[in-house]
């Protein structure tokens, strides 16, 4: 019997594999979701809840389990937020899988995040990410973007660090900073 990340690799070898792992790892991979799709984009999405799998170009996995078995993905991109530290070891060897022109997107609150993300790989881009500009008005979150106020459904610290998350990914697959600003600000 196969495991649930050899099967979803195995629906997905034609798919870029953007892999989430951490505490935030559903929330994250909800925003991506909501982002591509209300962009007009395919995106299949594998959860612990559901999977959805189809002829989508990308698919972002929600990572369950032991770092050992999220392996199995064989992630393109991955996104580290705020990793339990009694898995330092297991994290820092799925990091060095991150293939040549992949990359590794991290917490920058997060110092054992950092710590795997910087290490030096050949041809791995890593990006950090860190709580956004924003002001709270009548307890709502307001992203600042330049001289732009984006008021948006979502305001705790968590959140707000999966807003910056999801931008800093999307920037690098084509989405572009209105697009980003216009659809995040209707997810809730």
């Amino acid at each position: 019997m196969q495991s649930a990340p050899s099967t979803v690799y195995r629906q997905s070898t034609d798919k870029q594999r953007i892999v989430i792992a951490g505490k935030s790892k559903a929330r994250i991979a909800e925003m991506i979701a909501f982002v591509l799709k209300e962009c007009g984009r395919k995106i299949d999405l594998s959860t612990s809840a559901s999977e959805q799998i189809s002829d989508a170009p990308t698919i972002v996995i929600e990572a369950n389990g032991d770092p050992k078995s999220i392996e199995e993905y064989q992630h393109h991109i991955l996104i580290f937020s705020q990793l339990p530290s009694s898995e330092k070891e297991s994290y820092s060897i799925l990091a060095d899988r991150t293939p040549k022109s992949g990359g590794i997107f991290f917490d920058d609150r997060d110092e054992l995040a950092k710590s795997i993300a910087k290490k030096e790989r050949a041809d791995v881009t890593v990006i950090p990410f860190s709580l956004p500009k924003f002001e709270m008005q009548n307890g709502r979150a307001i992203l600042i973007n330049s001289n732009e106020k984006i008021p948006i459904q979502v305001s705790s610290t968590e959140d707000l660090m999966g807003v910056s998350a999801t931008k800093e990914l999307l920037s690098k697959i084509g989405i572009t900073s209105s697009q980003f600003y216009k659809t995040i600000s209707s997810f809730k």
